[in-house]
């Protein structure tokens, strides 16, 4: 099962090392994710969630806010990512070329890793109810 810290004890426990690339399209691996999430396509298989604002700016943007503000999630395989509730649509799930739900958070991945961070749009019902597992306080309110 997953666990979840607030950005305040993830930062104390000293996982919050994100990296700050100049580029975050500055490697083959982060274009190819940026265009992912970026531009609607068929070309990948299954379901593909796309920010609703394309621009490198609100990309950014988003990776910037996460960071700075989200919580942590270290899912069942030890992988740490950060995850950010904007409150408003994020992005779309798109599927088979159709957009089959909003979605209102941001996850950013690989955020230790300067030559692989990058972000998509994601839902906030993983996170809504959770309490960090080190202090107990709400995760998102």
């Amino acid at each position: 099962m997953s666990e979840y810290y607030c950005h305040e004890c993830a930062a104390l426990s000293g996982w919050m090392n994100v990296q700050n690339p100049d580029d975050l399209t500055g490697t083959d691996y982060q274009l190819d994710k940026f265009i992912k999430h970026t531009v609607p396509s068929t070309y990948y298989s299954g379901a593909v969630s796309v920010f609703q604002n394309p621009e490198y700016s609100a990309y950014s943007t988003y990776v910037g806010n996460t960071a700075g503000s989200g919580c942590l999630v270290i899912d069942d395989f030890g992988r740490k990512n950060l995850i950010w509730v904007a409150g408003s649509t994020t992005g779309f799930t798109f599927e088979n070329g159709f957009y089959r739900r909003p979605e209102d958070a941001v996850k950013v991945v690989l955020y230790d890793n300067q030559w692989k961070i990058h972000a998509y749009p994601t839902n906030s019902d993983s996170v809504d109810t959770k309490r960090c597992k080190n202090c107990g306080r709400l995760i998102v309110t």
